[in-house]
């Protein structure tokens, strides 16, 4: 791939994002096998640590194809380090230069600006560091906490998509967001 670096880890003093890897299981299972936390998400709760597992083995052969980059969000202060959350670039076309966003934190770290700070660093992987032009996020209308944090990130709202998302049996309308390389 021409003019793409892929980046491993970037970090804004003490907020770190770093390459998913298999020393992540236990935590992607400790905080997704409850159906809260996985309401908003594009995957069910994890059922299984092996559930995990597997999610996590094909994170990695996705990162390898150049599919999708999937990243643990840590704090980092005085040796150590707490893993708080996890956000990706899925879904990319390096023909049109694009790609989705997901991010997931922990509700005890909600309302910290965490999420913004993670979403300006992942804009520095994907517009900087693998040249797209565009990175979208299809947010469930009801999920107003996600949606204000996309447009405190600068993400612009584009239009509803109808009926897109099968939220507990219930289809749900979604706002799609956008930012683009300035």
């Amino acid at each position: 791939m021409g003019g793409i670096e892929v980046i491993e880890e970037i970090n804004d003093g003490n907020l770190y994002l770093r390459k998913i890897s298999k020393e992540d299981i236990a935590f992607f299972f400790q905080s997704l096998k409850n159906k809260d936390m996985t309401n908003y998400l594009s995957l069910g709760p994890l059922l299984s640590y092996e559930h995990s597992k597997r999610l996590i083995k094909n994170y990695l052969k996705s990162w390898e194809k150049y599919l999708q980059f999937n990243y643990v969000i840590e704090l980092r202060e005085n040796q150590k380090k707490t893993r708080i959350g996890s956000v990706s670039l899925w879904n990319i076309n390096w023909f049109h230069q694009r790609s989705r966003i997901g991010i997931w934190i922990l509700p005890t770290y909600w309302e910290r600006g965490i999420g913004t700070k993670t979403i300006t660093l992942i804009k520095i992987i994907g517009f900087n560091h693998l040249n797209l032009n565009r990175i979208e996020a299809h947010i469930a209308m009801k999920n107003e906490r996600s949606i204000k944090m996309f447009k405190k990130s600068g993400f612009i709202e584009e239009g509803t998509l109808r009926a897109y998302l099968n939220i507990t049996g219930e289809f749900q309308d979604a706002l799609l967001v956008a930012c683009f390389k300035t």
